[in-house]
């Protein structure tokens, strides 16, 4: 069900895209792609990684048919400040939000992302 959030005289519904928790394995792993026309944002949860882990968040948008790298942001060891915020992309093609962990003990991401129609 759709959470109304308003304001003026306008209310926009947020809708849950997904929600998900993904075990690294050393790949870079799909946490989200969205083909579609909105503006999405989320969150990924990194409170699960501890000294010696390192990992990546990588977002893409969709240009032209072709995925484009938009930003690359690296994280080592336990995080102080765990939760990276997706903030809301617009897009009328696609995007996609990858994950790879590549050093430390594997670890588990939860993740949530949504649409704001």
């Amino acid at each position: 069900m759709p959470v109304i959030v308003s304001g003026g005289s306008t209310g926009k519904a947020l809708k849950t895209l997904k929600v998900g928790n993904m075990h690294a394995d050393g790949s870079e792993q799909l946490l989200l792609e969205f083909i579609d026309i909105g503006k999405v944002s989320g969150y990924v949860d990194l409170s699960e990684m501890g000294l010696g882990d390192k990992a990546e968040i990588r977002q893409y948008l969709l240009v032209n048919g072709v995925y484009q790298k938009y930003a690359d942001e690296a994280y080592s060891d336990a995080q102080s400040l765990p939760i990276v915020y997706i903030t809301p992309k617009e897009t009328d093609k696609g995007l996609k939000v990858t994950l790879q962990q590549t050093a430390g003990f594997m670890r588990s991401y939860d993740n949530r992302f949504i649409l704001e129609e």
